[in-house]
């Protein structure tokens, strides 16, 4: 059984996207401003439809901003697929940087696009029962259901999933033909801890710069948890206000994190597959 290096795989995927940046931004740059546009108005309108529904107690009124948002959702891993393939093919040594723009739609692109989709079924399929019952066990002993203890089980789920799942879909879709998230599962076996460190490697640090700016930005992070309607309603506006310099910053560091995942998606494959290595800091 091979094992991933953890720390190699770190190492090449920071210096892929350190020196890739460049190349990076300029495969992306277009479908991250179709995300990024798509995603304030509709995080805008579901923040305005939250705090309305709030104010008159009509849980009805989110209705077409739920739709809305889960068509955003569908769009915004379209374009996820048009980016990771392009990315993935540099790191592999397949694809140069483009000289202005690259925005393709093609078999791989869809192919990623299935696959993400897939993840996102098999994470909600151990979801849901999950919080259903939680839920009802709550209110039969006469509790509230609290949506941070809802948050926490939707990222344990997330957490446990992605070592197995994720960690090498990117390469597979790329450098691979057969069905992904088997053949993720198939070649990530006995790696769990050692792909979910690569995994809190690169996306930890982002992550936690990202949330203590998101908390300076609204005055030490807004409180959506309570029994107040008006304190969640004043949150929720708060989040509003600030969304154009969130939707901003998760713009720029998008080429980072595309980046630095698709360094390591491929390290890691490489790896396992035991196949050489690229110098990808060439």
């Amino acid at each position: 059984m091979r094992r991933v290096p953890v720390i190699a795989t770190i190492r090449d995927a920071y210096v892929f996207a350190a020196t890739h940046l460049g190349g990076v931004i300029g495969l992306i740059w277009v479908p991250m401003v179709l995300a990024t546009v798509m995603g304030f108005f509709s995080f805008q309108r579901y923040y305005a439809d939250f705090s309305d529904a709030l104010a008159s107690n009509n849980a009805a009124a989110l209705a077409p901003s739920l739709l809305m948002m889960l068509c955003y959702l569908v769009a915004a891993m379209l374009l996820q697929a048009i980016m990771y393939v392009a990315v993935v093919q540099m790191a592999l040594g397949a694809r140069a940087a483009p000289a202005i723009a690259h925005f393709a739609f093609g078999n791989l692109e869809w192919r990623m696009f299935r696959a993400f989709l897939a993840f996102v079924g098999i994470c909600l399929v151990v979801m849901v029962p999950i919080i259903l019952v939680g839920s009802a066990v709550l209110k039969a002993g006469g509790r509230a259901v609290d949506p941070v203890q809802m948050q926490l089980i939707f990222f344990a789920v997330i957490a446990l999933a992605m070592p197995r799942f994720f960690a090498l879909l990117p390469a597979i879709v790329v450098a691979e033909t057969g069905p992904v998230l088997r053949r993720a599962w198939m070649l990530s076996a006995g790696n769990f801890w050692r792909l979910l460190a690569v995994l809190l490697a690169i996306f930890g640090p982002i992550l936690l710069l990202f949330n203590l700016l998101e908390a300076v930005l609204t005055g030490g992070g807004p409180q959506l948890s309570g029994n107040d309607p008006e304190q969640v309603r004043q949150a929720v506006m708060q989040l509003r206000h600030v969304l154009p310099l969130i939707s901003g910053l998760g713009f720029l560091i998008s080429p980072l994190i595309v980046g630095l995942f698709a360094g390591a998606s491929v390290s890691a494959w490489r790896a396992l597959k035991d196949e050489p290595a690229l110098d990808i800091a060439v």
